[in-house]
C-alpha cells in the first residue's frame, strides 16, 4: 500500500507543470505558435492590403448578421460595418479580428481576392427556378 502511495505521488509531480505559483498565460510552446500564427496573418495583410469587402459581407450574410446590432458589437455605430461592406471605410487590424471572432472566420479570409462570381447556377423556390443575377418574377 504504501509503495502504491509513494508512486501516485510520483506520477502526480511528474505531471505538475514547472510555472512559478501565480504564473499565467499560455505556455511558451503554445505562445511560440501564436506568435508563428499572427506573423502569417501580418505577412497575409501586407500581402494582400486591405480586408476584401466581399468576404465581409458573405461571412456577415452565412452568419445571419445584419443591423446596427453588429456595429456595437465590432465596437462602432451605425453604418461603420455598411461601410466596410462598400469599400467606404477599411476597418482596423483590431475590428477585422473581432469581425473574426463575432463569425467564426479566421482572419486571413477576409484578406483573401474577392470570390469568383458565379455563373450557370439557379435559385429554385416554391415560385420556381431562376438564374442566380435575375430580378425575382413578380406574382
Amino acid at each position: 500500500m504504501t509503495d502504491d502511495l509513494a508512486g501516485a505521488r510520483e506520477r502526480r509531480d511528474r505531471r505538475r507543470t514547472t510555472k512559478p505559483v501565480g504564473a499565467f498565460g499560455p505556455s511558451s510552446r503554445k505562445q511560440a505558435r501564436i506568435d508563428t500564427v499572427m506573423d502569417k496573418v501580418r505577412a497575409a495583410e501586407k500581402r494582400n492590403g486591405p480586408p476584401t469587402p466581399q468576404r465581409i459581407t458573405i461571412a456577415l450574410d452565412i452568419c445571419d448578421l445584419y443591423g446596427p446590432e453588429v456595429d456595437e458589437a465590432l465596437g462602432g455605430q451605425e453604418p461603420m460595418v455598411d461601410e466596410w461592406e462598400t469599400g467606404q471605410r477599411i476597418p482596423t487590424k483590431e475590428q477585422v479580428q473581432a469581425l473574426a471572432v463575432l463569425t467564426g472566420y479566421p482572419v486571413d479570409y477576409f484578406y483573401l481576392p474577392p470570390p469568383p462570381t458565379l455563373t450557370g447556377v439557379w435559385l429554385c423556390g416554391a415560385d420556381g427556378c431562376q438564374p442566380l443575377g435575375r430580378a425575382p418574377r413578380s406574382s
